[in-house]
C-alpha cells in the first residue's frame, strides 16, 4: 500500500494530470498540472498548494509524447515508491467497467473503440504505448470515463433500432469521472437525492443522478450525442445527415468531421470553439452561438429533470460551467418555474452554492476533480492484484 499515483487525464484538446499518495480512501495530491493545446498559457506544473515547481526537462518544440515521458522520469525519480500510471479511458465498449491492467492485448482492444470516441480512445492510449517502451515494468491501468453510467436502467440504454442492427450497440453515457466526484461531493455536503449535473468544458453533457447514481444521461453510444459542445454538434434530426450525404456526398470521414470537429460553438459562430472567446466577441454571430447553446442546455436539463422524476439540486462542473456565470444566470432564469433562483452576487464570484436562501432547488459550482477519481480507480485495481 506504499507508492505513488500518477493520473493521466488526456482530452482532445488538453493534457491534465496529478501525482497522488498512495494508501489511504482520500488520495494525498503530491502535484498537479497539465497543458492546455486550445490556448497559449503553456505548461503548468504545481505543487498541492499551487505553488510552481520546477520545469520538466522538455523540449522547445513540445509534444504530449515528451511531456508524458519527462513527468514520468521525474516522478519515478523524485516520488517514494513505486510508481502506477491511471489513464484516462473514454470508451469502454461494454467489455471493461472496472479498471484493469493495462497490457498490449487489453490496449488493442480498447484501440478497437477508438470509431465510438475518435477525438478521445486513441488519445487516450497512445501514452501508455509511449510508457511501456520506455519503461517496461511500469504498472498501467485504464480507469473508464463511462463506467459511472453501468447501472442506468435498461429503458435508458436501449437504441430505437433493430436488434440485428444494434448487434448489442447500446447508449454509453460518458464525462463518468466528473460525475463520480461530483456524486461524492454531493454525498458530503448536501442531503439532495436528484441532483442535476452538467459537466460544461470542451465536451459538454448532463446527468441526472437519484441517491448518487446515474440513472440518465445526454451521451449515447458515443461522446458526439446529447449536448452541443465546443466543435462537435451534439444531437441531430438524422434526415438531416441524410440529406447532407446525399446532397453534398459526403464520406463517412467527411460527416465525422464534420460533426466531430467543425460543428457546436466553432461552427455555429464561425469564430471559436470557446465560449470565453465568444463572450469577448461583438459579432453577432458569436451571440447568436450562446443563445443556441443556453437554449439546448435548458432543453437537456428539462430531459434530465424528467428521467430524475424532479430535481432537488442542480450542478455545474467543468471548465465552463465553473467559469460562465452568464451561462448559469440565462440557464437558472428559465427554470425559474422549478423555483429555482440565483444568489447573482455569488453566481457573479463563481461561489460554491449560488442558489439564494429561498430558492427550492439548491443550486452549486463543483470542480471536476477526475484526477483524484482516477486515482481511487488505480488504488481499487491495485489493491484487488495485491489480494
Amino acid at each position: 500500500m506504499t507508492g505513488s499515483i500518477l493520473a493521466l487525464n488526456i482530452g482532445s484538446s488538453s493534457v491534465k494530470f496529478a501525482a497522488f499518495s498512495r494508501g489511504s480512501d482520500a488520495p494525498g495530491l503530491l502535484l498537479q498540472g497539465g497543458l492546455d493545446e486550445s490556448t497559449d498559457e503553456g505548461m503548468v506544473l504545481q505543487d498541492r498548494h499551487g505553488a510552481d515547481l520546477p520545469p520538466l526537462d522538455l523540449p522547445e518544440q513540445l509534444d504530449r509524447r515528451a511531456l508524458v515521458l519527462a513527468l514520468v522520469t521525474r516522478l519515478k525519480a523524485e516520488l517514494p515508491g513505486p510508481l502506477a500510471v491511471g489513464h484516462r479511458v473514454v470508451h469502454g465498449g461494454g467489455r471493461f467497467e472496472a479498471p484493469v491492467m493495462l497490457d498490449t492485448a487489453i490496449e488493442a482492444e480498447l484501440r478497437g473503440f477508438a470509431p465510438f470516441a475518435p477525438l478521445h480512445q486513441e488519445a487516450n492510449l497512445d501514452p501508455a504505448g509511449w510508457l511501456r517502451r520506455a519503461y517496461p515494468d511500469l504498472v498501467q491501468i485504464a480507469v473508464f470515463d463511462d463506467a459511472f453510467h453501468a447501472g442506468m436502467p435498461d429503458v435508458a440504454r436501449r437504441l430505437p433500432l433493430p436488434g440485428d442492427v444494434t448487434r448489442g450497440l447500446r447508449r454509453h453515457g460518458f464525462h463518468g469521472l466528473s460525475y463520480a466526484s461530483v456524486a461524492r461531493q454531493m454525498s458530503r455536503i448536501s442531503g439532495a437525492r436528484r441532483v442535476i449535473a452538467a459537466h460544461l468544458a470542451g465536451g459538454a453533457s448532463l446527468c441526472a443522478m437519484i441517491d448518487g447514481r446515474s440513472v440518465d444521461t445526454t451521451m449515447g453510444l458515443t461522446p458526439l450525442d446529447g449536448m452541443m459542445m465546443g466543435t462537435r454538434s451534439g444531437a441531430l434530426d438524422p434526415g438531416a445527415l441524410l440529406y447532407l450525404m446525399k446532397r453534398h456526398g459526403l464520406s463517412p470521414a467527411e460527416m465525422e468531421d464534420l460533426l466531430y470537429r467543425r460543428s457546436g460553438l466553432k461552427g455555429a459562430s464561425g469564430i471559436s470553439a470557446d465560449l470565453r472567446d465568444l463572450f469577448a466577441s461583438d459579432m453577432p454571430e458569436a451571440a447568436a452561438a450562446i443563445d443556441l447553446y443556453c437554449h439546448l442546455l435548458t432543453r437537456h436539463f428539462g430531459a434530465m429533470i424528467a428521467s430524475a422524476g424532479g430535481i432537488d439540486a442542480l450542478v455545474f462542473t467543468g471548465g465552463a460551467g465553473q467559469g460562465q456565470p452568464e451561462i448559469r444566470a440565462r440557464v437558472c432564469e428559465r427554470l425559474g418555474w422549478l423555483g429555482v433562483v440565483l444568489d447573482s452576487g455569488a453566481n457573479a464570484g463563481n461561489a460554491a452554492l449560488i442558489s439564494a436562501p429561498g430558492s427550492r432547488v439548491e443550486v452549486r459550482v463543483l470542480p471536476a476533480d477526475e484526477e483524484a477519481e482516477i486515482a481511487r480507480g488505480v488504488e481499487a485495481c491495485l489493491a484487488r492484484s495485491e489480494r
